[in-house]
């Protein structure tokens, strides 16, 4: 089974999802990319994701074009709006599903609500990809 996680700069929320997605499930292709990716991963997100005892896969975000000629079971995007205001570009997917979580650094220039606001997102995250798994992915492979 193959996951695409797709948000614009791949520094935070799809980074966030698909180590926790990851640690779920090892036997899963999970991947994450943006369409205009950060330098880096922010570091907030690694440190909420090291709170619950998850490890990143990846140090730097990757560009969407790396994964293009791939087709995926699933391409989820994630971040705010939706899907049409991120610009999808053309992917290869069976299925496509949309997860909007708010940017935790939108507005914000204090540290502290930052953290606070990366740790919501987070484990909002995880309650959607808890469903996610357990409702969708795992039935589908049992068959």
């Amino acid at each position: 089974m193959k996951i695409l996680f797709l948000s614009i700069r791949n520094c935070c929320r799809s980074q966030i999802a698909e180590a926790i997605l990851r640690k779920m499930d090892k036997s899963l292709e999970i991947y994450s990319a943006g369409t205009d990716p950060a330098p880096e991963i922010n570091p907030v997100a690694v440190e909420v994701l090291k709170e619950i005892g998850v490890i990143p896969g990846k140090v730097n975000p990757a560009h969407f074009n790396q994964y293009k000629e791939i087709e995926f079971d699933y391409l989820i995007t994630v971040g705010d709006g939706t899907p049409e205001e991120l610009k999808l570009p053309s992917v290869k997917c069976k299925r496509k599903m949309h997860l909007g979580f708010n940017n935790p650094f939108r507005n914000e220039k204090d540290t502290r609500q930052i953290l606070e606001n990366c740790r919501e997102i987070r484990d909002e995250i995880m309650v959607e990809l808890d469903y996610f798994y357990h409702r969708i992915l795992k039935p589908a492979m049992e068959k």
